[in-house]
Order: C-alpha cells, then sequence, then structure tokens
C-alpha cells in the first residue's frame, strides 16, 4: 500500500493523516499545543512542541496502526504563517513569534511611512502581525538572538522540514504574508530585502507546495520512525491548503475557515493591494491568488466563553455550552457583543481592540451572553463577506474544528441567509488539502483542478439551511452591532 503522509501543524493542535491514491484516509490524529501569551502582546510557541507532536503521531501510526514505515511513499505538510522562527547556529532551541504577537506596532508603522508604496510589490500592507515588522523588533529588542540567528522560517512546517531535512525552505502563500515577497514572482524581493537591512542568506528559498526539499536524514528517521531517505515536500502554508481543502480553486469559490482564528477567503486572479486588512496571497496553483480577510477572534473566542460562561465541573464542557446557546433565542434577547478579545486585523485594523457587550438588561441571562458571543462572531463573518462580495449568493463551505457546533453552523446560515455546507470532518481538510501537493508529486493527478474533482467534491457533507424567519431579528441586530466599534474606539 502507497500512502502520503500530511500534517497540518495548527495553533492549538497538530493533524495528520496518511491518504492512498484512491483518496482513502487512515490514521488521523491530533496533538495539542500549548501557547505561551507574555507582556505586550507577546505570543509565542515552542517549535519543539510540535516537533513532539509529529514524533507522537508517526508512533501512532507505528504502533496502534500497524502501519508499515516502507508504506509512505512522500510527506507534505501544511502550517500557521506569519511567524518568525529563528533556527539558531548553535542548534540551541529558542521560541518560535506567533502571527498574533503585536509586540512590533511600531516598526510597522515605522515601515509604512518610510516605504508607503511596499504593498505594490507584496500585495500587502504592512502590520505589526507582519514577519517583516517582527524581524524589526527583534533586531531592535532581541540582538543577540537576531545575530546569532542561522535562517528565519516564517511557518510552523517549515521548521519540521529543517528537523526533518536539515534544509531552509518555505512556499509562496508563506512568503506572501511575510512583507518580503513580491507577488507577481512569488519570490524574496531583493529590494525589500536591502531596503530594510534582511540580509538575504538569513531567509529560506521559496519553493512551489508540490516541490520535493529534501529527505529524512538519519537522525530525523531515528527519532519519528520514518524511513531514511523519504522524500519531504515544501507543503504550504495553513491558507493555501484551507482553501484548496474547502475546494475553492477558481474565481468567485469562497469559504469560511472556523479555526482558533478564522478568515473568508476567495481565489481571485488580481494581485492588486487590498483595503480594510485583506490580505493578498499565493494559492497552489501558479497565476491565481487567495484573498484573505482574516479573523483574530473566532475558536479563541468561542473557546473563551465556555470557560466564562459554563461551570467548570460539567463533564463536557463545550457540549453545555452549545445547550446554553440553544437555550436563548435568536437575537440573544437585545445583547450584542463585538468579539474583539484579541484586538482585530479585519474589518478593523486595530491591535487595541476591545470586546464589548451592549444591551445588558434585568432579563439578560448566562444563555443570552452564550448566543451572543456565537452571534457576534457571525456578524464579524458577515461583515467581511460583505467587503469581499457585494452580491453574495449561494451556498457557502464552513471548514475547520469550529464546525463542529451545530448552533454555530446553523447561527451562522441564518445570519448570512445563505445554505452553509459543512464537509464531514472539517477539521482534517487542511491536511487533505495539503495532500494535493504529494498527488500531484506522486503522479496520481494531472491538476489541482483534478485533486478537487475527485478527492474534495466527493467528501460527504452536512447543509444547515438558513430560517427566513430570523432575518428581520439578525439584519436589525446587525445595523446595530456595525455602529458599536465606531462608537467605542477610542474610548
Amino acid at each position: 500500500m502507497e500512502l502520503i503522509a500530511s500534517f497540518d501543524i495548527g495553533t492549538t493542535a497538530v493533524k495528520a493523516i496518511l491518504i492512498n491514491n484512491q483518496a482513502e484516509i487512515y490514521g488521523k490524529y491530533s496533538y495539542e499545543i500549548n501557547t505561551i501569551h507574555g507582556d505586550n502582546g507577546a505570543v509565542e510557541q515552542s517549535p519543539e512542541d510540535w516537533w513532539e507532536a509529529i514524533k507522537y503521531i508517526a508512533n501512532k501510526w507505528w504502533e496502534k496502526e500497524a502501519i508499515d514505515a516502507s508504506d509512505i511513499k512522500m510527506i507534505t505538510f501544511s502550517g500557521q504563517m506569519e511567524d518568525v522562527i529563528p533556527i539558531l547556529e548553535s542548534g540551541k532551541k529558542t521560541n518560535a513569534i506567533l502571527y498574533s504577537d503585536t509586540r512590533a506596532e511600531a516598526e510597522a508603522e515605522s515601515i509604512n511611512e518610510e516605504f508607503p508604496d511596499l504593498s505594490i510589490i507584496t500585495g500587502n500592507a504592512i502590520a505589526a502581525s507582519t514577519p517583516l515588522a517582527k524581524l524589526l523588533w527583534m533586531k531592535k529588542n532581541q540582538k543577540e538572538k537576531y545575530q546569532l540567528t542561522n535562517c528565519f522560517v516564517f511557518s510552523a512546517k517549515d521548521y519540521i522540514i529543517y528537523q526533518l531535512t536539515g534544509t531552509f525552505a518555505t512556499d509562496p502563500v508563506t512568503g506572501a504574508t511575510t512583507g518580503m515577497m513580491d507577488i507577481k514572482s512569488r519570490d524574496w524581493s531583493n529590494s525589500i530585502l536591502e531596503s530594510i537591512g534582511i540580509e538575504p542568506k538569513m531567509m529560506p528559498n521559496i519553493n512551489e507546495p508540490a516541490e520535493m526539499v529534501g529527505i529524512i536524514n538519519r537522525e530525523a528517521a531515528a527519532e519519528t520512525g520514518f524511513l531514511e531517505n523519504t522524500p519531504v515536500l515544501c507543503g504550504c502554508g495553513d491558507a493555501g491548503a484551507s482553501t484548496m481543502g474547502a475546494g475553492a480553486i477558481r474565481e468567485g469559490d469562497s469559504y469560511l475557515y472556523l479555526g482558533t482564528t478564522g478568515w473568508v477567503a476567495i481565489p481571485l486572479r488580481d494581485d492588486s493591494p487590498k483595503q480594510n486588512g485583506i490580505f493578498t496571497l499565493a494559492h497552489l496553483p501558479q497565476k491565481i491568488n487567495i484573498s484573505i480577510a482574516p479573523l483574530l477572534n473566532v475558536g479563541n473566542v468561542y473557546r473563551w466563553a465556555a470557560r466564562t460562561f459554563i461551570d467548570q465541573d460539567k463533564k463536557n464542557l463545550y457540549q453545555a455550552f452549545e445547550e446554553s446557546v440553544q437555550n436563548s433565542t435568536p437575537g440573544s434577547n437585545g445583547l450584542l457583543f463585538l468579539p474583539y478579545l484579541h484586538g482585530e486585523r479585519c474589518p478593523v485594523n486595530d491591535s487595541e481592540a476591545k470586546g464589548t457587550f451592549w444591551g445588558v438588561s434585568p432579563a439578560t441571562s448566562r444563555s443570552d451572553f452564550s448566543r451572543a458571543v456565537v452571534e457576534g462572531i457571525c456578524f464579524s463573518f458577515r461583515q467581511i463577506l460583505e467587503l469581499q462580495i457585494k452580491e453574495a449568493e449561494g451556498t457557502i463551505t464552513l471548514i475547520g474544528g469550529g464546525a463542529k457546533s451545530a448552533s454555530w453552523c446553523q447561527c451562522i446560515a441564518d445570519i448570512l441567509g445563505r445554505p452553509v455546507r459543512i464537509p464531514h470532518e472539517s477539521e482534517f481538510l487542511p491536511s487533505l488539502g495539503a495532500a494535493s501537493a504529494a498527488f500531484l508529486q506522486q503522479g496520481w493527478v494531472e491538476s489541482y483542478e483534478e485533486f478537487v474533482e475527485r478527492v474534495i467534491k466527493a467528501i460527504p457533507a452536512t447543509v444547515f439551511f438558513p430560517n427566513l424567519g430570523y432575518k428581520e431579528i439578525y439584519d436589525s441586530a446587525y445595523e446595530k452591532y456595525l455602529k458599536l466599534y465606531p462608537s467605542l474606539k477610542g474610548f
């Protein structure tokens, strides 16, 4: 049996699957990851936790699933992007600065002031989350670490590639988030690197997702159980893998991603800079991009609400939260929630934005608070979807771990006024999307389009239809929701 191993290295967990040429999936496993929150907007993870997850899952395949390592013909990846991961010359381990870290606010402002036309090259404006700003912050605030760095990589999967092969590599999807890649050439912009003072030798090569970037070395084989010389592909950043996993490959396709953070994504050929914090990223197929409207407050806010409004002695915290949401009525008894617990990037780019409840009265119940949180996140999705698609209609695909919540899915359908399609086990779709590169490299498909038609569209799905009886309630609440942030900004 010939298998591809596909890992998705996310913020809260590493997920992985094995898949054969008939798109039959085996060995689905997940390993939770810890995030370190510090002062002044610091958000970090230990890359060693990612490496432990790879070893843990591989061991499950050998020991529990009785997979023979010789059956694995290729390894590929998806990974969280916009990280800054220093690989030190000494081999000493150090934390990765995550995408949601906002310590580089001043550096981002300085870059935008000094280089106002940079986005013409990159397709994107610079924010505190952008690796270019973070590199300048590190250069100023962590000088010794910066000077001791052999190479910087920018996706969690890039670090794992290095651990497995010793190769420094990244992909165009990830590269487009760094503020240093030319979106047209899909390579580093030497003019940006020179202008900002970043040495090209400290940057990884940019490889297409289906390119082989190395083979499993002896040390990695001993630690993981993979056979030495097993081919390793570059893979792609999570937005590209998720977009492929959602089957969004042609202009006009769209989907929502509900993970720790989230986004609305639309493939398009246009590579011009967008407004309102919308990214332009490279897609897996060349000559097409992805318009990504990112949200910092999605599953992390859902998790916060479950832990805040549900008694901790409940056996199943999330099931109890689901029931609490369902015990309230659409509109949450007049309670509105602005979900900006972690600042926000789109539709407002404000790292100082805060979460807010509005409309609390003596009649407000705990269940109203629970439902208002879910509705607030859904209103946020509606707002950014309307920024990207003026005349939105038809079924929209929803993927990510949040898709396991039936009340959340129904709420999205009701608030968008559109049917919502949930592919089964959608939390593993980024892993499946990443596998498309290996299907192409193995010759199992001739194009990414064929992969979508043969593999993605064959996945069973559940569809949630909007309850049109709630349209007036939600339209009215949404109009009020839109006024919350402008009214509270700077308060």
